[in-house]
Parts: structure tokens; C-alpha cells; sequence
């Protein structure tokens, strides 16, 4: 049986309640694939989907589990290896108000299967293959308020012509390099410093929800470990070997928690990750 997160508790109660056998094992399969299952605030029977973390060999065939449930209104398939053939699952998410395809082997063809998403309001094409041709099945998405096109093959013209067919659209197709003038580079990001706390004190907390983020850990123990994501049933899920003097810049979420262990993983000590980008420095080590 699924276990759903301890933090969703409350605005999942009504969905742990009614849940279908089917809906269960659906999110049990979307699980072990790499998705992240969340509730959220606003929508006591709605969900968010992400596999923006550990579902980056997300495939078309995945995408079938999708298509059983019927309360997902945030779906995160950035940087998978969905293609147009996949987006024929997501034909009856009517519930859908979020898409992220951003980084995906989506184009024109796969378009045409969002057609009857009449709640949607955000969809990210960034680094697509979509062109002109592929707006054209947008049109009907009267919804629609926001449109991410960086660095696909839409032109001006054809931006210009859906935002006429769907007033109050914002598309973002992103800044014209040629007609800017060189200017100095930005300061690089800061990164605040994370606490460590050792094994010693207390044992990790499970991962709770927050704002996108990434954390770099630093590994100044003196010997190899390894870097564990305790999830929001507070299960360890390993993401990343780190030899002595190694650095890794990794996606994340405000609240969640990364264990760090020895190579037999016996734990030496855990970070909670800030709300903005952050730096986790493991300390030396006896």
C-alpha cells in the first residue's frame, strides 16, 4: 500500500480516504520511477507530480500511469526523456493547471494531445523542439496565462499570433542576444551556508515541501561518503557517492533533508537544505 508523505496529512486526507486500488497503485508505480507525490495547500483533492529530482530516465512508457489519475494538477517532467508520443497519456488530466516539458523531446505533434486541458494556465516549452505550427493547437487553452519558449523554434510571428488568440497571455520567448549590448557579468550567486549536524545529536527529519532550490555539498571529511535524500515517508533514497575533496551541485527543495553516511552507510551526520541556494560543507572526520 502507498504510504503517503507525513506532512500531507491534512490536504491529503480526503484522497487517502477515497482512493481507488487503481489511483494507489498508479502513484505507487509513479513512485518507484522517480516521481515525487505531493499534496498541496490550496486543493485538499489535488496533487503535484515531479520528476524533477530523481526522474531524469523517465520514458513515454511511464507516462501511462499518468493517465489512471484523475486529481493531478502540477505535473514536473523537465529534463526526462518524454517525447511527443508520451503526451498522449495526459489527454484526460482535465485537472491539470501546471506542465513543466521544459528539456524534453517534445514538438509540434505532441501539442496536440493537450488540446482538452481546458484548466491549464502554465506551460513550460523551454528548450523544446516546438515551432509556429505547433501554437496552433494551443489556441483553444482560453486558461492559458503563461508560456515559456526560450530557446525553441518558435518565431516572434508566431508568439505574436497566440497571444491575439488568447488575450491576457504572457509569452516568454526569451531575450533577442543580437540586438544587446555587452555588459558586465553578473555576481555569481551566494550561497548560504547549511548547518551540519552530526549523527550523534539526533537523527535526520523527514523531507518536508519548499521552494526549488539547489545545494552543493563539499566534501572536506578526509575519506569517501556517500549522500542520502530522506524522503517524506523518511526513507533513504542514495543520489551520490562523494570521494574526499569532491563537490556536487544538486537540485533540491527548501526543508528537505540529505543524510550523509560512510561507505557501509553508517550515518555520520545530516543537512536541511535552506530556501535558497546553499552550500553543505562536510566537515572533517575522525
Amino acid at each position: 500500500m502507498l504510504r503517503f508523505p507525513s506532512f500531507l496529512v491534512t490536504c491529503l486526507c480526503l484522497i487517502a480516504s477515497s482512493a481507488s486500488a487503481d489511483d494507489k497503485d498508479a502513484l505507487a508505480a509513479i513512485e518507484k520511477l522517480g516521481g515525487a507525490v505531493r499534496g498541496i495547500a490550496q486543493n485538499t483533492e489535488g496533487i503535484e507530480i515531479d520528476f524533477h529530482l530523481r526522474g531524469d530516465v523517465l520514458t513515454d512508457a511511464g507516462l501511462l500511469h499518468l493517465a489512471r489519475l484523475q486529481n493531478v494538477v502540477i505535473l514536473h517532467l523537465a529534463g526526462t526523456e518524454v517525447t511527443d508520443a508520451g503526451l498522449v497519456h495526459l489527454k484526460g488530466l482535465s485537472s491539470l493547471r501546471r506542465l513543466h516539458l521544459e528539456k524534453t523531446g517534445v514538438g509540434d505533434t505532441g501539442l496536440a494531445h493537450l488540446k482538452g486541458l481546458g484548466n491549464l494556465e502554465y506551460l513550460n516549452l523551454y528548450g523544446t523542439k516546438v515551432s509556429d505550427k505547433g501554437l496552433d493547437h494551443l489556441v483553444g487553452l482560453m486558461k492559458l496565462k503563461r508560456l515559456y519558449l526560450w530557446q525553441s523554434q518558435v518565431t516572434e510571428d508566431g508568439a505574436e499570433k497566440l497571444r491575439k488568440a488568447l488575450p491576457g497571455l504572457e509569452v516568454n520567448t526569451g531575450a533577442d542576444l543580437s540586438t544587446l549590448v555587452t555588459i558586465a557579468p553578473s555576481a555569481p550567486v551566494k550561497l548560504v551556508d547549511v548547518k551540519w549536524v552530526p549523527a550523534s545529536t539526533v537523527s535526520p527529519p523527514r523531507s518536508r515541501n519548499g521552494q526549488n532550490v539547489t545545494i552543493q555539498f563539499e566534501n572536506k571529511s578526509g575519506k569517501k561518503v556517500k549522500v542520502f535524500w530522506i524522503s517524506f515517508d523518511g526513507n533513504r533514497q542514495l543520489y551520490a557517492e562523494l570521494a574526499n575533496g569532491a563537490t556536487r551541485k544538486q537540485n533540491s527543495y527548501g526543508a528537505h533533508t540529505w543524510l550523509i553516511t560512510d561507505e557501509k552507510d553508517a550515518a555520520l551526520g545530516h543537512f536541511i537544505c535552506a530556501g535558497q541556494p546553499c552550500k553543505a560543507v562536510i566537515p572533517a572526520l575522525k
